[in-house]
């Protein structure tokens, strides 16, 4: 990082003359360094320095120094330094920029590396005594500013017998801050994870300067295998932002089930973004996307949580908005920054680029998470239809009620293919099926897996059983997975392991019977740790195997997308699929 440097100059209090200042003043001012301060000072500071000048309060200020025909940027604070003189500290404003777009890179930089492992990390500031968290979301409490009693609650929320005792000793530990010190506690004081066997909690005191110091550390993860489970929460490759299935997940979690006041969606879509790539071409939109990303990410800060929808469109999780004044000024300082980031790379070359953003808060205006992204999605459309380039945030009076919405079938746009419902998206599939013979089971299929944002969907046929397809975000195509699934399928155990049903959920495998050790060994191994077996039969009558799958997590399958599911099978027993 780029250092910067501050330099004093003493005054007298009578005439405001220099009676001593750093070298580098001196070199600056040459001649100059003779006359009173105040005659340097550009006219429109004046009356900001005057008043500074007298109450001495050591707050800082900006100030233009004008000598040798040329004008200095700076900042400045005045502080007493006895009865008869003034001391004056200055910081170039140039090395102040440069240092904090240092700064920003590295910050950056340490930010891409923590993300990249679920740990959570926090930092203890004595002096104010409160404790900044960072990086939960793998955990059941959010980032922000806590107190540290608040802290140890949250710990002591899933603790019992001995570790309540180890977690109230760390505690102490930290507001001691001395030294460093680990505290392994048996089990899992951070989620429902189930696989994890120790929660490690590490702290490290921390010098800043003569002034300041703290304490920093971070919670760990183990698991049954000793080690720490990497990058289980997905990002975007381009952005580094969630990608779409852990946002929604967020959301979803965040509003329906922890079910947190003061939660807000934003949808942020560029617009014109196709004009954008057709003028300056793909490269350029791929930049395009990565610096939005990065502006949103950096105006969020540890206020939220950012994911990419796709495309050229974005999902923002905002936590504990308390006022709409609160989220505008979020949204406001976004738009603002993507224009001035691009002023010239818009539909023309004499209008910026920008965004158009939709925003509806929790539980004000909607009290599940469907209803809000329905209204959330509304306020983008409204945006754009309004000329983009602008935010809306979804108040009642002006827009109408949800129902009301509907009823005008607004909803019904088609900014993209997302708007559809799940029951819109298989009545599409079906009218296919019927009327569109150049359609396939591989269209069906991918279009399936889009639509419920499944990471893996196979088609197995037999019998014996031969492999179809696979579609999902993390399709599942390798040869030694579908064997292993193939040979299961025709092994005369298979009634066993799935109970004499056509449709099974399981969305853990330790609900898998005990002599399945060799499946749930395997499907560990493949990180394949939820599991949907439906099995019916093709238009030939032959028998069919559906499986949809997770990869890398853990999950609690929605029971209201079943019959979506079965219907899906339907549609494709009318098809011959050997």
């Amino acid at each position: 990082m780029k250092d910067v440097s501050f330099y004093d100059i003493v005054i007298s209090k009578k005439d405001q003359r220099i009676v001593s200042a750093d070298a580098w003043i001196y070199d600056q001012l040459g001649n100059y360094a003779v006359k009173p301060m105040n005659e340097m000072i550009a006219a429109e500071d004046m009356e900001i320095y005057q008043n500074n000048i007298k109450n001495c309060d050591g707050n800082w200020y900006p100030s233009k120094i004008i000598c040798h025909h040329t004008m200095y940027y700076t900042y400045m604070k005045a502080a007493k330094e006895n009865e008869n003189f003034i001391r004056l500290t200055i910081v170039n404003a140039a090395d102040l920029l440069n240092a904090h777009s240092s700064l920003m890179r590295v910050i950056n930089i340490f930010q891409a590396q923590l993300d990249m492992y679920e740990d959570v990390y926090f930092v203890y500031t004595p002096g104010e005594d409160n404790i900044s968290v960072f990086n939960t979301e793998v955990s059941d409490f959010q980032s922000r500013l806590y107190s540290p009693e608040e802290f140890e609650k949250i710990l002591l929320s899933r603790a019992e017998g001995e570790q309540i005792d180890s977690v109230k000793g760390f505690i102490t530990q930290v507001k001691s801050g001395v030294g460093r010190s680990t505290t392994t506690v048996k089990g899992n004081l951070l989620n429902d994870d189930p696989d994890v066997t120790h929660t490690v909690l590490d702290e490290s005191f921390v010098f800043y300067d003569k002034d300041t110091n703290g304490v920093v550390g971070h919670i760990q993860l183990l698991r049954s295998s000793g080690a720490v489970k990497i990058n289980s929460i997905k990002h975007d490759s381009m952005t580094g932002l969630l990608d779409k299935s852990d946002i929604l997940r967020i959301a979803k979690e965040r509003i329906d089930d922890r079910r947190l006041e003061g939660t807000a969606l934003a949808i942020i879509d560029i617009d014109f973004f196709k004009s954008v790539n057709d003028t300056f071409g793909h490269q350029f939109g791929d930049e395009v996307i990565k610096r939005t990303a990065s502006i949103i990410s950096n105006e969020i800060d540890t206020d939220g949580i950012s994911g990419r929808f796709g495309g050229d469109e974005f999902l923002v999780v905002l936590y504990d908005i308390s006022s709409e004044k609160e989220l505008r000024a979020k949204l406001r300082a976004i738009k603002n920054k993507v224009t001035s980031t691009f002023p010239d790379k818009g539909i023309d070359k004499d209008n910026p680029l920008s965004v158009s953003i939709g925003a509806a808060v929790f539980p004000n205006d909607a009290d599940n998470y469907d209803d809000l992204f329905e209204l959330t999605d509304h306020c983008l459309y409204l945006a754009k239809e309004k000329g983009r380039n602008r935010y809306i945030i979804y108040t009642p009076e002006k827009h109408g009620t949800l129902e009301e919405i509907r009823q005008k079938q607004q909803n019904t746009r088609k900014i993209n293919e997302r708007d559809n419902s799940y029951g819109d998206v298989i009545v599409k599939m079906f009218n296919m099926a019927l009327h569109d013979k150049d359609s396939t089971v591989e269209q069906y299929m991918s279009e399936f897996a889009e639509a419920f944002d499944l990471q893996n969907v196979m088609l197995f046929v037999g019998e014996p059983f031969k492999y179809r397809c696979s579609a999902g975000s993390n399709a599942i195509t390798d040869k030694v997975a579908t064997d292993f699934v193939i040979n299961l399928l025709d092994s005369p155990e298979l009634e066993q392991y799935f109970a004499l049903d056509d449709f099974v959920v399981i969305n853990r495998l330790e609900m898998l019977p005990p002599f399945a050790h060799n499946i749930k060994e395997f499907l560990t191994k493949r990180e394949t740790y939820s599991i949907i077996y439906t099995r019916f039969f093709d238009k030939d009558n032959r028998k069919c195997i559906f499986i949809i799958s997770t990869v890398g997590k853990t999950i609690l399958w929605n029971q209201t997308h079943f019959r979506y599911y079965r219907a899906f099978t339907d549609l494709l027993s009318l098809h011959s699929l050997g």
